[in-house]
This record gives C-alpha cells, sequence and structure tokens, in this order.
C-alpha cells in the first residue's frame, strides 16, 4: 500500500479518532467450550470464572468498478472479545500494523476498514492491477493459553504483482489479569537473556545440520533473533517469516527449545 495508505494514516493522526459511523458487517458470537475463555482473574476468589465471548469479524471487498479476471480483492478475518475494550483495541492495532508492515509502530487511529479500502484504492491505480489478482488476506485466531496469558496467532498474505506473495505470521500475547501485552523479553527470568539466546543458537545449528545446509548458505543466512514466539507441549517455538533466516523458497522456518532447556530461564508462570 504505497501513496494512498501514507495519505490515509497522516489523515488518522490529524483526526485523532475513528469513525464510529462506519458500516461495519455483522460479527459472529461464539460462547461454545471451544471459544470461551475463562478469565480467573476477573472474579474474586472462589466465584465462577467469567466467560469471554469471542466475536468473528469478517471483511469481504473487491473493485466493484472491476469486471475482469483477477479482480483484486481484500478477505479479512479477526477476533475480538465482548467486554475487553483494551484488548479489542490491542489486536485491531496490531493486525492494522502487521497490514501496512509497521508491526514496530501501530497505530491508534488506523482502522482495518480504512485499510481494506486503501488496498483497492491503490489496486485501482495501478495499470494492469486489475488482472494481476492483487490479493489481501488476515487470518485471526486463538492459538493457546497459559495461565492467565492467552495468544492468537495472526497471520496476513499481500499479492501485488510479481512472482509470489508476502506471507506473514505474528503471535500476539495478552495478560488477561494484567491486561497488557506481553512480549518474549517479559516472559525471561531477568538476566538471563544472553542464556536464552544461546539455546536459540543451538537449536538454529541443529536445524541447519537437519536439512544439511552447507557453509554458503550458513554465511548467507545468519541466525538472527526474534520476539515472535509462541507455545506448543514440547517448547518455546520460535517463529521465523521469509526472508528472515533463510530463502523465501524454504517458508517460514521455527526453532523449538524444549522446556527442559529453559529451566532457570524462562520464568516459572511460562513452564
Amino acid at each position: 500500500m504505497r501513496i494512498t495508505l501514507i495519505l490515509l494514516i497522516a489523515s488518522a493522526l490529524l483526526a485523532g479518532c475513528e469513525d464510529s459511523n462506519a458500516p461495519a458487517k455483522p460479527t459472529a458470537k461464539s460462547t461454545d467450550s471451544a471459544a470461551a475463555i475463562k478469565n480467573p482473574a476477573a472474579n474474586p476468589k472462589g466465584a465462577t470464572p467469567q466467560t469471554l465471548v469471542r466475536n468473528v469479524h469478517a471483511l469481504e471487498k473487491t473493485d466493484e468498478q472491476c469486471d475482469a479476471d483477477g479482480c483484486p480483492k481484500v478477505d479479512l478475518q479477526w477476533l475480538t472479545f465482548e467486554n475487553q475494550a483494551e484488548l479489542n483495541d490491542a489486536i485491531t492495532q496490531h493486525l492494522a500494523a502487521m497490514l501496512i508492515h509497521n508491526e514496530d509502530n501501530p497505530n491508534h487511529d488506523v482502522r482495518i476498514e480504512d485499510l481494506a479500502d486503501a488496498f483497492l484504492q491503490d489496486a485501482s491505480d495501478m495499470a494492469m492491477a486489475s488482472r494481476q489478482g492483487w490479493e489481501l488476506t488476515a487470518t485471526v485466531k486463538k492459538q493457546g493459553r497459559r495461565g492467565d496469558v492467552i495468544t492468537l496467532s495472526m497471520e496476513t498474505y499481500e499479492y501485488t504483482g510479481g512472482a509470489h506473495g508476502v506471507p506473514s505470521v505474528q503471535y500476539f500475547h495478552w495478560d488477561l489479569a494484567k491486561q497488557q501485552s506481553v512480549k518474549l523479553n517479559d516472559m525471561l527470568v531477568p538476566g538471563q537473556q544472553a542464556a536464552f539466546w544461546e539455546k536459540a543458537r543451538e537449536q538454529h545449528t541443529a536445524w541447519l545440520n537437519k536439512e544439511n545446509l552447507d557453509q554458503a548458505f550458513r554465511d548467507s543466512w545468519p541466525f538472527d533473533k526474534t520476539d515472535n514466539v509462541f507455545f506448543t507441549d514440547k517448547g518455546l517455538v520460535l517463529q521465523y517469516n521469509v526472508y528472515h533466516i533463510a530463502p523465501y523458497a524454504m517458508g517460514q522456518p521455527t526453532l523449538t527449545i524444549p522446556y527442559s532447556d529453559l529451566d532457570g530461564i524462562l520464568r516459572a508462570p511460562y513452564l
């Protein structure tokens, strides 16, 4: 998203607020066992935990002036939760930042709906774009929960012509008790950052050996840090996106550090 998006962000900063009258598609509410999340921190000890109701939002758009094959399209799906204003704001901020490739500087005033319109406007302004199959997609799902920390997976894909599109996945962590986001550094025992990255390097070397990658590859694609992590039953997983530690053809590599290697490094609640 190019000139249109730059103008959009500038306008949002000047406005200082969102348009509360903007149209939105109906959301699907889910309260079944798969979608309900218990939040014991929201209730006195011994009380029945509050159930968070998940709302699923869907936004599908295309260029109404395009009637050819390969018309640009937008297909976005994300979650919010009832009575969780701070969490919902953080979710939409993070997703919007991913859509404009600016994860380090989320903007409170950019609306996801406006980003969809900006993408389609950019496509309509580009010669031949209406037949190149421009595409912008996003999916936000609940990945899991450990204690008070809920983790969402956020996946986006953008194609604006060329050999291939650009996929991206980010894992977003939120502490339901503290009502704030959780970063990798928050999960580590103070003073154990160096030990953590040493364990990560060991897993990176193991991955290189498993893939039988030669020295030329290792020199071209060295180890790098990432704070994009998520939990599994086997350990803490470091998620890398395309072009980070490997070429596009190798996809989005992951490195798993077993929990047994993180004793004394990862804070106890996450172990």
